[in-house]
């Protein structure tokens, strides 16, 4: 059946690729609409929708916003292939790892914005409007943009350090969830989508690259989405790297990791 679908976005946000990528995996047919970082919050309301976020979507006379939501009618809507394993523990598994992966998402966020306040380089790589007029419009409103998302987003250097020192133990959790099927398998799942995007995103910082190749979370990634663009040089500060590790070769997969052992790692609990 035909159907109506815009995908309102920006290049950059990496929920933004998650919803494109599914879009793409259910075999529907979409326009997309990049909006303009910044501005978008304000336009997103004018649209109609709840919330200032992106992505968004309209399908079929329906609004529906963030990618877990989007997810969820994707999978309603397409019957094969499904974003959902049909076993109900399996999708509980599914949905916990969607929903972690979103906390790794808004951790990439936040260190993205830390970067991207050093160095102006990382914001016009990645922040990259399709439409040169409004990529140099973006350029010019860089430091407001800036200044708000930080905001927004609670960028501090002090999150930023925090997300760092728990992202080793994110990464095992990935390579642990590989290691059991639950993703990287023969058929995709909406946590594959949810976290590939993330990973890849981070495989972009000169700091961080590093420690995630070579890691069954950088193959994911590379599955799911091989041409993910946006370059960040070495700018974080060295003293937030310390608590990473380089990729360890051979020896069995990791055990499963629970909430509290991210919080153990920075220093919560």
């Amino acid at each position: 059946m035909a159907r109506r679908v815009k995908l309102y976005m920006f290049t950059g946000s990496t929920p933004s690729l998650t919803a494109r990528l599914m879009l793409e995996h259910e075999g529907i047919d979409f326009k997309c609409v990049h909006v303009m970082v910044g501005p978008h919050a304000f336009g997103m309301l004018g649209r109609g929708f709840q919330t200032m976020t992106v992505p968004a979507l309209k399908i079929e006379g329906r609004r529906v916003q963030g990618s877990r939501d989007i997810s969820r009618v994707l999978d309603e809507l397409v019957e094969r292939p499904p974003l959902f394993p049909a076993d109900p523990e399996r999708r509980r598994q599914v949905e916990d790892a969607e929903r972690r992966g979103e906390e790794l998402q808004d951790a990439v966020r936040r260190i993205f914005w830390c970067a991207a306040r050093r160095d102006p380089a990382a914001f016009r790589s990645v922040l990259r409007h399709p439409n040169p007029l409004m990529r140099a419009a973006q350029r010019l409103s860089r430091r407001f943009v800036t200044r708000l998302a930080t905001a927004g987003h609670r960028a501090t250097d002090r999150a930023g350090e925090e997300d760092l020192a728990a992202l080793g133990t994110r990464l095992d959790q990935i390579d642990a969830w590989i290691a059991d099927g639950l993703l990287n398998g023969p058929e995709l799942n909406a946590a594959d989508f949810q976290i590939a995007p993330n990973v890849a995103f981070l495989l972009g910082f000169a700091d961080l690259a590093p420690f995630i190749e070579g890691r069954p979370a950088a193959q994911l990634a590379a599955r799911v989405c091989p041409d993910h663009s946006g370059q960040i040089g070495a700018v974080l500060p060295p003293g937030w790297l310390a608590p990473l590790r380089p990729v360890a070769g051979g020896g069995s997969p990791p055990a499963p990791i629970g909430p509290h052992d991210v919080l153990r790692a920075v220093g919560h609990v």
